[in-house]
């Protein structure tokens, strides 16, 4: 297996669940990352990660409402003082919410236009904004997640059949994961020519605030195998949805793998 070695990593809702996690997991890795970026809207309520930051040099709290245009540019305008000619080398836009509302009683339009606001625009803007410090970084001849990558977080409830079998009626949030894909399917494709690699990971459904005490995994089951899924990622991995054990997720056809 590919082994997983960018020198600097963004990470978006890094304060607690999986993007705390992942933080800790790429602390983990036999080549260490420089420069461990870690977002999140309010880091004088985020304890765990300002102490984790506190005793390990490379990570950096960034304060970053991946809703506010002015709080990403002064994001990269940080990044970019540290990282300089080197660029940035993967982008994994973790960031999102779940108000796990079901069906039509209590939608509105405010929380519709919430939920892609955080989950759909958010992480698209983002990227656009990170995408000339991931092109400084990239190579068109070596495409991985430890030279120039965007990984977008999504669901398996972005899977129009998967949603027709659990009679699914979150429409906010499985609407949103699904637009998400597009969004990677379509950037991937953009980008591509740069040489950075645009791809989905489903995390599956695991035990933080967002997934709920119900969820079948925990986060230590679910973030070393996403680790091992993204270091297994190259050039044909662009557009692509995979589950976090490495499955191709076919998001928009008839037939559809899940792990």
């Amino acid at each position: 297996m590919s082994k997983l070695s960018p020198k600097s990593v963004f990470i978006t809702g890094a304060n607690r669940g999986l993007g705390l996690a992942f933080v800790k997991h790429f602390l983990d890795l036999e080549e260490l990352p420089t420069h461990v970026f870690a977002a999140c809207r309010q880091p004088d309520q985020a304890t765990e990660l300002t102490r984790l930051a506190g005793e390990n040099g490379r990570v950096r709290v960034v304060k970053l409402d991946v809703r506010e245009d002015e709080e990403i540019a002064a994001a990269v305008v940080e990044v970019e003082k540290v990282v300089g000619d080197d660029g940035l080398n993967l982008l994994l836009n973790n960031a999102g919410v779940n108000h796990q509302e079901r069906g039509l009683e209590s939608l509105t339009r405010e929380k519709m236009n919430y939920h892609f606001d955080c989950n759909v625009t958010a992480p698209l803007l983002v990227s656009k904004a990170f995408l000339p410090l991931l092109r400084r970084a990239g190579n068109k001849t070596d495409f991985s997640c430890s030279r120039a990558a965007i990984i977008n977080l999504s669901s398996e409830v972005s899977l129009i059949n998967f949603v027709k079998r659990i009679n699914d009626f979150h429409y906010a949030y499985d609407c949103t994961k699904c637009a998400l894909n597009m969004v990677t399917d379509i950037l991937g494709r953009e980008v591509s020519p740069d040489g950075v690699l645009v791809a989905g990971l489903h995390p599956g459904w695991v035990k933080t605030d967002m997934g709920g005490s119900n969820a079948k995994l925990d986060i230590e089951e679910s973030v070393p195998k996403c680790m091992n899924t993204i270091a297994a990622m190259n050039k044909d991995s662009s557009g692509l949805l995979y589950s976090y054990a490495g499955t191709i997720m076919r998001w928009n056809a008839e037939h559809v793998i899940t792990q």
